[in-house]
């Protein structure tokens, strides 16, 4: 009896450990035009779902955090790489990539798919762009609340950004990425990839954020290239509450718009991380997720 006490007392701790960490879990969803979309979810389907929606030459990895904390206790996380992204297919064809129904019609068809009913959807970076489609075609009546990270997604005018030399480089940085030369893409993802590096990451972190940005291919990049991204015209359709995330030293977007942001918005709120670049969730994740979580509760408890 003892034995058999002993040894529960070493298996069951083992067993609530794996069921905590579950690995994600992975399929493929017909997107937009039949484009295949990699998508990744973990929790209970039953709970309050969250759709985590990543940035330009990113995927669903870059949430990483996110699906490996306590979040996916309470929520269902449902994530994907967007079309031309990660390991979702990469269509050449202009039809494919440029209009905004294609980009909302992958978003409602992830939601379909995986049974996502009113979930908060985070948009991070140009996936708040994203989220602004899915409104434009969908409207919001089956979102609950969306979390705008480092991104505003085109739904208040864009300052210009003050000419410096970070913005030089990055425009230069940017044309190598739409370059036929494969050694300007490999450097233009190593030169972005360090813009995104955090204590956070481990070393196989850093390697993910270099293999995702080659996993976008220049064509692809070449025919998003000229994407309408001013969606103010939408903004007033946006009456769920808004959660805007942003980091002080965030390159990416000029600070005085999230003020704007906060005017026009019915229904928004500010959380601002101090000494934090373009990824508050991966640099600062304990703060942001328990942000994300808190937000999520509230407006499905304002829901019932």
């Amino acid at each position: 009896m003892k034995f058999l006490v002993a040894v529960l007392a070493v298996v069951v701790p083992l067993i609530l450990v794996t069921q905590a960490q579950a690995e994600p879990e992975f399929q493929m969803v017909e997107g937009y035009g039949g484009v295949p979309l990699n998508v990744m979810t973990a929790g209970d389907p039953k709970n309050p779902g969250i759709l985590l929606i990543h940035g330009m030459a990113q995927a669903s990895q870059a949430f990483r955090l996110q699906f490996e904390s306590s979040l996916a206790d309470d929520f269902y996380l449902v994530a994907f790489d967007m079309r031309g992204h990660g390991l979702s297919g990469k269509p050449w064809q202009p039809d494919l990539l440029g209009p905004s129904q294609a980009w909302a019609g992958d978003v409602a068809a992830v939601m379909a798919v995986t049974g996502l009913d009113k979930p908060v959807v985070v948009g991070w970076s140009y996936g708040g762009f994203v989220v602004s489609d899915y409104i434009r075609h969908y409207g919001v009546d089956n979102i609950a609340g969306v979390n705008l990270v480092g991104s505003l997604g085109g739904l208040v005018p864009r300052s210009p950004f003050p000419p410096s030399d970070n913005i030089k480089e990055m425009l230069e940085n940017s044309a190598r990425t739409r370059s036929m030369n494969l050694n300007d893409n490999v450097v233009a993802a190593n030169n972005t990839a360090a813009t995104f590096y955090t204590d956070t990451m481990t070393e196989v972190d850093k390697s993910a954020q270099v293999a995702m940005g080659l996993m976008m291919p220049a064509y692809v990049r070449r025919a998003m290239a000229g994407r309408k991204l001013d969606n103010t015209d939408i903004a007033d359709q946006v009456s769920i509450p808004v959660l805007l995330s942003r980091g002080s030293e965030d390159i990416m977007m000029p600070a005085n718009d999230s003020e704007v942001a906060m005017d026009t918005l019915s229904d928004a709120e500010f959380s601002f991380y101090e000494d934090t670049g373009h990824l508050p969730f991966f640099q600062h994740p304990d703060r942001y997720n328990e942000e994300l979580a808190e937000f999520a509760r509230r407006v499905n408890t304002s829901n019932d």
